[in-house]
């Protein structure tokens, strides 16, 4: 049929040749019946291959009328034929159209003859083009070709995007039709090459037609003429990133982005053959963009290139560069700001692979104009094309984890973040990224300094911690390899460098996830080296408010350990900035001073971040000449700035701060830092300027401090922890009162330096010297800060409610806006320091003790409170030990003034304890704790001083003897309690070596001892209530004294005539001692033994 229609077109062009004009109407309507025929269809595709719905109406009409003439309608040889038949013939026609020339569709025709029929000779003859077109001479496919090649430049688009149509037979003949008009091979790629550029603009067109058809063979068409084309081929010229408008002339830029369009539009189409083919131009146009990033890609030679001289082959390779830089310009531009954001997948994947494939072939002078842009979107994309469904995981995972307290737990979560990290740093995208930044190095510095803006970027907008994690490695990695890049102008957000080491620090503090937050303090680390020094010592005076805010009711163990982890960091990786602490000198002032308050915080992890602070600071300060500096422990350098941050800590609202504070108490104490210096204990000393400084340091410390526990001590509210504050008071108050002046006197060192205690029977009303403490009313004795303080609260809001409870949001950097630029605390004082201590009052030593038996002793609403009754004891310990501080020297020469006092201590405190005891029972009707009466009788023991019971008077706890009874009642069998009996039996111990040896010699007494020995001893559970009764035979034999001291001492002697006739009995008591299990208990009857060895 196809060829019945082309022997009827040749007839009708045979016949307009020969017939007059009046034929010419004819010849047209017969022509316009077969391009019909061939070239259009019913369908209303709204397309100019297509009618139009209005088209159809008036073809209609007209087909009409021409049956009401009587005339037979025409319909070619598309009768019966299906529309994928007439796929090529339509293609043709439409081609003829779009020229505007008939006779055109003909020569198509005649050239695209394909079925076997035409290889027989006969028939070839036969419908030859010669004969097609009525010639017997001249006419052949070759005159056909040079006819249609001043319509090459139109017919090409069409006739390559249908030799790429979806139809396989539309294909086929097409593919037939190009061979025959091109040649194929070189010939068929040259002609290709003279039309290239209107041809890619026209398939460009038609890669976004409406029809379905259109869009695919563009798109394979396209696919199939840019592979091998360089940047001059595509049109040359600059760069250009706006491809909107209409231009005249485009150039490479805008072909190269109008492709990239095309391209993710086609593989995001609806229909599956345009998504086929759209995937084969994805393919295509990467390798051609990575071709034309690459510069040591060359192209083909040609024969004339053989006779370029060596400087036109170095110009040719300086252009290819150019052009190189100008491609990986356009292309990564467009690449990093919407490849990377598609939201197809396939369409995304294909630039992945592009923008990897660039910078795994690019030069970094060919990525310096957009080096910064890359690394920023690679970022970016490290969380941006992480699947939702891990972060899903990972939060359920979280939220489901419980550790065996049923408390939840952050382990699973943990491990789940640090295998999303490792993931994504393992992928492409990080391979392409350490790529980036190793070219970072060959850039110039003004391209590196473009870095940093990008790097704060994407720690303030990435939506996920493995944006944030890579965004904090690459902080590191550039700071080890450019330190030039973070050279900027000013301290302050101004600064690049400020600003990023800022949003490390703060994007820590809110990061959820372990593993992010370690990577961050890393890089603020190794970026606070390199950020100038006002910065990193405002950053660190931010830290340490922040870390001793963050407790008690607003307790929040995030925040305090990114403070504790940013200390760290500084004082480990940028040591150089502990030389310089600026006008305020921060890090000995302030930094150093937290992080010893910080080493007694309760998390272990955060207390072992503030250790390293300490070590780390602390040997470079050590190693700084700085003057009125005392002492060679660190602790004693720094010491009346620790006594500042340790006042804050006793101050503060939070029990955990007060704990912690008490804990620097102990251990200065037991490192003799609060304590007078050896210098100073004893008489006849001479000392020099500098020892009298440091003595006068100490005590304005001890003093301070002391103050502050006592202070918090009186008052009335018990919370938990209040024991330890008891027990560094105690210990305080305890080094000082061996050397404490005694009623008034004055000394060559009280005159230089006011003592922290003071030793005086006459102020027995005051607890600081001269104030009437207790002449004030009750209510002095209350505080507000113990009304409002609260203790450190775990649950799981309060610890996460400051930190990224999604992975895929961005962090809230807030914080920041409230971060100065001044290098003061907030509310701090500047002219405040530790000079403000030094007025404080010495304490009274009868004071003291009258405050913690009060405190032991008192009964009040809150007895029943959660606390109460460790803090009693603690109060009864202090007191204990208070006591047993103050130990008469016997040669020394005030050794009858002190016990003098030590007897009037007992005046004072000894009736209450032996009322307390005695009665075991309270106001409120329910019996004492045994472990109160334990700590009562160890008080009562402590105050007994030498002599007593010389002068017995008419209270009970002034005579000897019976105060022996009743420690013989309490070791008795009707007492449950064994710590009761342990400590009755160790007072009466304390009793038999202070009381006189009048007292001693009488027969009632030296047979009650014997009797509390001997119920003691037959406790067989308990060991320690053994090893006391024979402790009290010991300090019964041991009044004897030895040998020599006995022949010449009439009291001993008289001492040992009256207990011989109790000698058997103590030997025997001794040695069924010896064959008890625990080796205290025999090596005390040894002793014993051994005394009375050489008695007769």
């Amino acid at each position: 049929k196809g060829l019945a229609a082309c022997r009827g077109l040749a007839a009708v062009i045979t016949s307009s040749n020969e017939v007059g004009g009046e034929s010419l109407s004819q010849v047209e309507s017969l022509n316009e019946e077969l391009l019909k025929a061939f070239g259009q269809t019913t369908n209303y595709g709204h397309s100019a291959m297509m009618e139009s719905e209005t088209q159809a109406m008036e073809r209609r009409n007209d087909d009409g009328d021409n049956e009401a003439n009587g005339q037979e309608t025409q319909v070619g040889g598309a009768a019966g034929m299906s529309e994928a038949t007439l796929g090529a013939y339509r293609e043709m026609a439409s081609a003829a159209i779009s020229l505007g020339k008939i006779d055109v569709l003909y020569s198509l025709l005649i050239l695209s003859t394909n079925h076997p029929l035409w290889l027989v000779s006969d028939m070839r003859d036969r419908y030859s083009a010669r004969a097609l077109l009525g010639k017997t001479e001249g006419a052949s496919v070759e005159e056909i070709r040079v006819s249609l090649r001043p319509h090459l430049g139109q017919l090409i688009p069409k006739l390559l995007r249908a030799c790429n149509d979806p139809s396989k037979q539309t294909r086929e003949n097409m593919n037939n039709l190009w061979l025959a008009l091109a040649g194929g091979g070189a010939e068929s790629r040259a002609i290709i090459n003279q039309h290239l550029l209107p041809t890619i603009d026209v398939l460009i067109q038609d890669a976004g037609s409406k029809l379905w058809r259109a869009r695919a063979g563009a798109c394979g068409a396209l696919a199939d003429i840019i592979v091998g084309r360089s940047w001059q081929d595509l049109g040359g010229g600059g760069i250009e990133i706006d491809d909107e408008g209409s231009r005249m002339k485009p150039t490479a830029s805008i072909r190269l982005l109008r492709l990239w369009k095309i391209t993710m539009r086609s593989l995001d189409d609806v229909r599956t053959a345009v998504r086929e083919r759209g995937d084969t131009l994805g393919r295509g146009i990467r390798a051609l963009t990575i071709r034309l990033c690459d510069p040591s890609v060359s192209n083909l030679l040609e024969e004339s290139d053989v006779y370029l001289s060596n400087a036109q082959l170095k110009q040719r390779e300086e252009q290819r560069k150019i052009s190189s830089e100008y491609a990986a310009t356009v292309s990564l531009g467009w690449l990093v700001k919407y490849g990377l954001n598609q939201p197809c997948a396939e369409a995304s994947g294909i630039c992945v692979s592009c923008l990897l494939g660039i910078v795994d072939v690019a030069k970094p002078s060919t990525l310096q104009p957009v080096l910064a842009e890359l690394v920023g979107s690679l970022l970016m994309a490290m969380s941006g094309l992480e699947p939702a469904a891990l972060n899903y995981l990972q939060v359920r995972a979280a939220g489901n984890d419980t550790n065996s307290q049923g408390t939840s737990g952050p382990d699973r979560y943990d491990r789940l973040e640090r295998l999303r990290i490792n993931l994504a740093l393992s992928g492409p995208i990080a391979g392409a990224l350490h790529k980036c930044l190793e070219m970072v190095q060959f850039v110039d510095l003004d391209a590196q300094k473009k870095l940093i803006p990008e790097l704060d970027s994407s720690l303030r907008k990435g939506a996920g911690f493995a944006t944030r994690a890579a965004t904090a490695d690459a902080v590191g990695t550039l700071c080890g390899k450019c330190p030039a890049a973070f050279s900027f102008s000013g301290s302050t957000m101004s600064n690049p460098t400020v600003r990023l080491l800022r949003a490390l620090y703060f994007a820590s503090e809110r990061e959820r996830g372990v593993t992010a937050k370690d990577k961050m303090t890393h890089a603020l680390g190794s970026l606070a080296e390199l950020a100038p020094g006002k910065a990193v010592r405002i950053l660190a005076l931010k830290a340490c408010e922040r870390y001793c805010e963050s407790s008690g009711s607003n307790n929040d163990p995030s925040v305090r350990k990114a403070a504790a982890a940013t200390i760290r960091a500084v004082a480990v990786r940028a040591s150089n900035h502990l030389s310089d602490g600026g006008p305020k000198d921060i890090w000995c002032k302030n930094v150093l001073p937290t992080a010893f308050l910080g080493r007694h915080d309760k998390d272990v992890k955060i207390s072992s971040l503030w250790k390293d602070v300490w070590e780390e600071g602390g040997s470079a300060i050590s190693s700084m000449d700085r003057d009125g500096v005392f002492g060679v422990l660190l602790q004693e350098k720094l010491l009346p700035f620790i006594v500042k941050g340790t006042v804050s800590a006793l101050q503060s609202t939070s029990w955990a701060n007060r704990r912690a504070g008490c804990a620097v108490l102990i251990e200065l104490t037991d490192a003799n830092i609060l304590a007078p210096t050896p210098q100073s204990i004893g008489d006849g000393n001479s000392f020099s300027g500098e020892e009298i400084e440091r003595l006068r340091q100490r005590a304005n410390a001890s003093s301070v401090l002391l103050s502050e526990c006592l202070k918090i001590t009186a008052r009335n509210r018990v919370w938990e922890g209040k024991g330890d504050v008891v027990k560094a008071g105690t210990a305080i108050a305890g080094k000082w009162s061996a050397s404490a002046p005694m009623n008034g006197e004055t000394t060559e060192l009280s005159e230089k330096c006011s003592w922290p205690l003071v030793l005086q029977k006459e102020s027995r009303d005051d607890l600081f010297r001269g104030d009437s403490w207790f002449k004030l009313s009750k209510g002095k004795t209350s505080d507000e800060n113990d009304e409002a303080g609260s203790d450190d609260t775990s649950n799981a809001a309060n610890e996460t409610d400051g930190q990224n409870s999604e992975d895929d949001t961005a962090l809230d950097l807030s914080g920041e806006n409230a971060l100065g630029d001044d290098e003061q605390l907030n509310g701090e004082d500047a002219e405040s320091d530790v000079e403000e201590f030094q007025g404080s009052q010495p304490v009274v030593f009868s004071g003291f003790c009258k405050v913690l038996l009060d405190q032991a002793l008192r009964t009040g609403s809150n007895n029943s409170t959660e606390g109460v009754l460790p803090y009693k004891a603690s109060a009864l310990s202090g007191l204990s030990a208070l006591l047993k501080s103050f130990v008469p020297d016997k040669d020394s020469k005030k050794y009858v003034e002190a016990v003098e006092h030590q007897r009037f201590i007992y005046d004072l405190v000894a009736p209450s304890l032996f009322s307390f005891m005695a009665e075991n029972k309270p106001s409120n009707g329910k019996p004492v704790p045994p472990l109160l009466i334990a700590r009562a009788l160890e008080c009562l023991a402590s105050t007994m001083y030498d002599g007593i019971g010389a002068d017995a008077g008419s209270a009970e706890c002034a005579d000897a003897v019976r105060l022996l009874k009743f420690f013989a009642l309490s070791t008795g069998t009707k007492q449950p309690a064994w710590t009761v009996r342990q400590m009755s039996a160790l007072a009466a111990s304390s009793l038999v070596t202070n009381m006189p040896s009048r007292v001693l010699t009488k027969n009632e007494v030296i047979t009650t001892v014997l009797q509390c020995s001997t119920q003691t001893l037959k406790d067989k559970k308990f060991w320690k209530v053994r090893l006391s009764g024979l402790e009290l035979l010991l300090s019964l034999v041991s009044r004897v004294g030895n040998q020599k001291m006995s022949a010449v001492d009439s009291e001993k002697q008289l001492i040992m005539e009256s207990i011989l006739p109790y000698k058997e009995m103590i030997i025997d008591l001794a040695r069924k001692s010896l064959a008890d299990n625990e080796a205290q208990v025999t090596a005390a009857a040894s002793k014993i033994t051994l005394t009375i060895a050489w008695w007769p």
